[in-house]
């Protein structure tokens, strides 16, 4: 019995590390080469795989695209979804806006970070019906995080007067967009730590009652040597 069981435990690892490595090899064709000159024959040629391995694993190109994005873009293919990670715990529980604040900035920058590489294939598949769904459910995904991080912010009373949550949650969609990382970061090559340290103090600005950030809000994060006070 325990002989059947490790042979199990033992394919269940192989076909992990066989969708790893095709995972891995449509990342870098992706990137490297665009989404329309990748085709699935070298994505499998790449991995080493039968094409029709590749294709029963992922069914089509644009639904490997999106399993691609959602593995990098977490650091982990079975990590748990956003909603349910620690750090979102740890940010909603925060009892000061500007910790919470600093705790979104910190790990939803580096969910860009990881998955930016990969928005100009996303952009070129878009005419694929499941990539579009996809996207469009990451857009609708990243407004209702976003608007929980408000409804928090408004529930400690830390909102700026007279500014409404909806429209606070308007204005986190803008600034903390894809368009915005890659104007910063990708183009004009800003290193992710001063986009973080600007992230942080224009969400502060834009959003906050007391804007002018306490130091020990961000002190132990990765950014807080480009903070200015």
């Amino acid at each position: 019995m325990a002989m059947v069981k490790g042979a199990a435990t033992t394919r269940a690892e192989r076909a992990r590390l066989t969708r790893r490595r095709m995972l891995d090899s449509a990342g870098e064709l992706f990137i490297r080469d665009g989404y329309a000159e990748t085709t699935m024959d070298r994505i499998a040629d790449h991995a080493g795989v039968a094409v029709q391995t590749l294709y029963y694993t992922f069914r089509s190109k644009g639904q490997l695209l999106c399993e691609l994005v959602e593995a990098t873009a977490a650091g982990d293919e079975e990590v748990a979804p956003v909603a349910q990670r620690a750090w979102v715990g740890e940010m909603l529980a925060a009892t000061s806006g500007h910790r919470l604040l600093a705790l979104a900035v910190e790990h939803g920058a580096d969910i860009f970070v990881r998955a930016a590489p990969l928005w100009p294939a996303v952009a070129a598949a878009v005419s694929d019906p499941h990539v579009d769904r996809y996207w469009a459910g990451v857009a609708a995904g990243r407004r209702a995080g976003q608007a929980r991080m408000v409804a928090r912010l408004d529930e400690l009373g830390a909102l700026r007067p007279g500014l409404d949550p909806d429209r606070a949650t308007d204005v986190v969609v803008t600034i903390v967009g894809h368009d915005v990382f890659t104007n910063l970061v990708t183009r004009a090559h800003w290193s992710v730590p001063e986009y973080k340290a600007w992230l942080l103090t224009t969400l502060a600005q834009q959003l906050l009652r007391r804007p002018r950030l306490a130091p020990s809000a961000y002190a132990d994060l990765s950014y807080s040597q480009q903070m200015t006070t």
